[in-house]
């Protein structure tokens, strides 16, 4: 908390700073034919008068009115004015001690009359041009150091940020891919060059709405659609090759190394990548292996990240573990290319694996009336896992209107782990009802065959659209898993042994057909339809086995514990509505939604089920400025494996059941969400909500017997959930320093039944999490990065068996970043989870404090040799606690712990010079 208040003061100071004030310049602009037009987000220039360098600039509101602060007086400026479709208005005025404001009132601009023979003064270039649907930054009037790249001069860009993880955001608006020069470069990828590119290559760059997601989803607002960056080069640059090799080590023999290089040649991208190590690290950053990997080019692409910095492409684990210890390994290539008829073809192969140790302590603490259930686990799990990815997608521009589709992708995945698990369950009293020793000796595959293709057609009647595509997969998941245990109970003395071999295949087919289609009735009404089936064939075989002690095989059959379900049939999904154009900003969109659903469920020892169901639901859409409001409703079946009538024992405490009757669930939702930038402020806030109320839903209902758990999903209704937040951040620059200051607030509400030894209560769960951040750059050469958030978290039951539950956990994380002397850059983060459940044995105060020192050197900063150290204090775990049903779930986990490693790592970049021979590792 002093942290935050010593980094609020300090913000409050630098506001100050840039809240002085100077001599300033104001007007208002406008078409000189029609003066009621006003010329909104136009480009209003300053520079000094006989200087050609850029003093300042500012952006005309939604009003044509504009005021540039901060201006020195005593000095005579130079003001250029432009604006999309008009002529440049130029302009002198003078600031002085008696006069530092001056209002130039109504400046009038005329329309070109020939943009294609306009000239152009280089010297004058305006920094930003604000089109119809193009914001076109001049890249010259942002300096950035010799060996920046394109993602330093984007962070210069006003309203452009760019997030920890790479992902980029345009006045709020996500951006969906770069282009270079108007062509995909490397499949599009958002970083691949944005980390590579010099940044003194660029001449421009654009910014646009993403015209291919609109189409798709013709319902996005404005404040939706994504945007497309498209980055015009300087003449010449059109060839190249980049890259980087990176090896490093420390002491307990540990080891990092890897290496990724592209190459482009005109419409042709190879990359390349192989990376090893055992410091529980990703073998790249997820920058690298977007930029490398080519994800976004290559068929199917799925990402998930966690806190820790592990994350997964594809499917494709890169090494790296947030919790426990791993050795990890991994490689593959890219291949992008565009024919000569304009078909973009691209292929991919990845190839990982992973050997993993995860020591993990548990302690579940359940609150029944007067008594408890408090379960202690001590798990110690190793796994091997193999992935392989082959993928290649197929983009044909069959003409302007037209486009089609094709991804293949192949996902081949193996995981062989042993798992042995201690554990005990006490009560109220501290006595100890029972224990357990469980092994778990599991070798599984999860397998993906997908195609996907998709043929989108638009009409030269405006508002007009087509699009229809397909989905089909297969997923073949063996499973066979070798559980023994004992345990042992001491209130009622017994004794149970399981030696058991289960072995489970899960097939899963699934076939999906969408086609949606949109005329315009008249001006203000356009009529939609979106029309989907899935054919649904799913299977999940299980056999489970005792131990032959004649033979020690696995070849008695237990006939109780062994079954197969077959669940196919079809569902489909229609969608109708009309969007009613009300004014200018406001449009209503009301529909109707109907499911069928027609399941068979067939079963080895039970007698068929059949399920047919028709629901019909209302939509609606609400849209005014930057609000929208949405409510629609679905059906869902349940999943196969909940319909599997056999108990699941491998953990003998804690025994899972089946249930063949369960219903397809109906869920309601609404979403709102609204969305501001003013480039003028440079303010940025949001506001969103969402909600859902499910009946039918999946309830599981627990009975507790001698500290044995039975589970039993069952359908309840009731079931309802709400999620909403804030957030606001302000960006302050004045000359080569900047700050940006954010405050956030979330808050989550679930509303879900829990029953414990048929004792139904209503569960109420809050969860709300306030958040606050600072980031202050002084010219680059110190970074000062600051962010705290408390977390709140209570349940409360309208029945006295359960008890109320509540905990607080703090989070802080500081950041310095120092880049002086030159070719020295010292970095430095500190992070601290504060936890008021006090468990022993458990780590409340969790304190993670990393280092580094880098020395840059070689032509334009190519090698770097950086020393750091991870972990400082020695925390060596980490911890997560949730509040599940009637329990507090405590996590803690094992790291790797403090280490120190020194890595020299050589970036590879050559631009604008011969391709093959000696100057790459390929020639094509």
């Amino acid at each position: 908390m002093k942290k935050l208040l010593l980094s609020l003061a300090f913000s409050l100071v630098i506001f100050n700073l840039f809240a002085q004030k100077n001599g300033s310049i104001t007007g208002i602009l406008a078409d000189s034919a029609n003066h009621k037009v006003t010329l909104n987000y136009s480009t209003v220039s300053v520079y000094k008068v006989g200087d050609s360098v850029l003093t300042t600039y500012k952006l005309s509101d939604d009003k044509g009115l504009f005021k540039i602060n901060g201006l020195a007086t005593g000095i005579k400026y130079r003001l250029v004015v432009t604006a999309w479709q008009y002529g440049t208005l130029r302009k002198e005025v003078e600031l002085t001690v008696a006069n530092p404001t001056v209002n130039l009132g109504t400046l009038y601009l005329s329309t070109k009359a020939n943009d294609l023979n306009e000239v152009v003064i280089s010297a004058e270039r305006p920094p930003v041009i604000v089109r119809k649907d193009t914001i076109e930054f001049n890249a010259e009037s942002f300096k950035t150091l010799p060996s920046a790249v394109v993602e330093d001069l984007l962070k210069k860009l006003p309203g452009v940020s760019i997030a920890p993880d790479g992902s980029i955001q345009v006045n709020g608006k996500s951006v969906s891919k770069i282009l270079v020069d108007g062509k995909e470069f490397f499949g599009g990828d958002q970083q691949i060059a944005t980390k590579n590119l010099p940044a003194n290559i660029i001449d421009k760059v654009q910014v646009v709405d993403d015209k291919q997601a609109k189409r798709r989803d013709p319902d996005l607002t404005a404040a939706e659609i994504p945007q497309v960056i498209n980055l015009k080069l300087k003449k010449a640059i059109k060839k190249g090759a980049f890259g980087k090799l990176y090896a490093g080590g420390g002491p307990r023999d540990l080891y990092q190394a890897g290496g990724l290089m592209n190459f482009f040649r005109d419409t042709t991208q190879v990359s390349v990548l192989a990376y090893g190590n055992n410091i529980n690290q990703p073998g790249f950053n997820p920058n690298d292996v977007q930029r490398i990997g080519g994800f976004n080019r290559s068929g199917i692409n799925s990402m998930m990240m966690t806190y820790g910095g592990y994350f997964e492409f594809n499917g494709i684990s890169f090494g790296g573990s947030y919790n426990g210890i791993q050795t990890s390994s991994g490689g593959g290539f890219n291949f992008n290319t565009l024919t000569k008829k304009g078909i973009k073809i691209n292929t991919q192969y990845f190839f990982g694996r992973s050997d993993n140790l995860l020591e993990k302590l548990s302690n579940t603490n359940q609150t029944l009336g007067a008594d408890r259930l408090i379960t202690n686990a001590n798990e110690n799990t190793s796994s091997l896992i193999l992935k392989h990815n082959i993928g290649g997608k197929l983009d044909w521009q069959i003409d302007s209107l037209t486009q089609l589709t094709i991804e293949p992708a192949i996902v081949l995945s193996s995981n062989n782990s042993v798992s042995k698990v201690s554990s005990g369950n006490t009560n109220a009293n501290n006595q100890l009802i029972n224990t357990l020793e469980n092994l778990n000796d599991r070798n599984s595959s999860t397998n993906k065959y997908q195609l996907r293709a998709d043929l989108s057609k638009d009409f030269k009647k405006a508002g007009r659209s087509f699009n229809m595509g397909t989905d089909i997969s297969a997923n073949p998941n063996p499973i066979v898993n070798y559980n023994r245990s004992n345990s042992i109970f001491y209130l009622t003395p017994s004794t149970l042994e399981i030696d058991q071999l289960r072995d489970n295949t899960i097939d899963n087919f699934r076939a999906y057909i969408y086609a949606n289609y949109t005329e315009p009735i008249s001006k203000n009404v356009n009529f939609k339809a979106d029309v989907s089936g899935n054919i649904i064939n799913n299977e999940n075989a299980l056999s489970t086995f005792y131990r032959n002690p004649a033979n020690q095989l696995y070849d008695i059959v237990i006939p109780n514990l062994s079954q197969t379900v077959k669940q196919a049939g079809f569902k489909t999904n229609t969608n109708i509505s009309l969007r009613y154009k009300i004014t200018k900003d406001l449009y209503i969109q009301p529909g109707l939604v109907h499911n069928y659903i027609l399941l068979n469920n067939s079963f080895t020892n039970a007698a068929d089920i059949n399920q047919r169901y028709n629901f019909t639901w209302p939509t609606f859409q609400l849209k005014y400025k930057i609000f929208s409001f949405n409510y629609s409703a679905r059906f869902t079946e349940p999943n196969v494996s909940y319909l599997q009538p056999v108990a699941d024992n491998t953990n003998a405490f804690y025994i899972r059941n089946g249930n063949p009757n369960l219903l397809p669930a109906r869920t309601q939702n609404l979403s709102m969400n609204m969305y501001k930038y003013d480039p003028k402020s440079l303010v940025n806030y949001s506001l969103y909500g969402y909600g859902n109320f499910t009946k039918n839903g999946i309830v599981n209902s627990i009975s507790i017997n001698n500290g044995v758990q039975t589970v039993n999903p069952i359908n309840m209704s009731g079931i309802y959930n709400f999620q909403g937040g804030a957030n606001i951040s302000k960006d302050f620059r004045k000359n080569k320093t900047s700050l940006k200051v954010g405050l956030g607030f979330w808050a989550n509400f679930d509303h879900t039944p829990v029953i414990v030894n048929n004792i139904q209560s209503d569960a109420n769960v809050f969860n709300i999490g306030p958040n606050g951040s600072v980031r202050l750059n002084l010219n680059d050469k110190v970074e000062i990065n600051q962010s705290y958030s408390i977390n709140l978290n209570r349940s409360k039951y309208n029945d006295s068996f359960y008890t109320n539950i509540s905990y607080n956990t703090h989070q802080s994380t500081s950041e310095l970043i120092i880049r002086y002397p030159k070719k020295l850059v010292f970095e430095t983060s500190y992070s601290l989870t504060i936890n008021d459940q006090k468990i022993a044995g458990y780590n409340n105060n969790i304190k993670f404090w990393n280092a580094a020192l880098t020395y840059l050197f070689m032509k334009n900063d190519r090698a770097q040799l950086k020393f750091s150290v991870n972990d400082i204090l020695q925390s060596n775990v980490r911890r997560n606690i949730q509040i599940t049903g009637n329990s507090v779930i405590d996590t803690q986990t094992n790291n790797l712990g403090r280490y120190g490693m020194l890595t020299l790592t050589y970036n590879i970049q050559n631009f604008g010079q011969k391709v093959g021979g000696r100057q790459t590792f390929f020639n094509f």
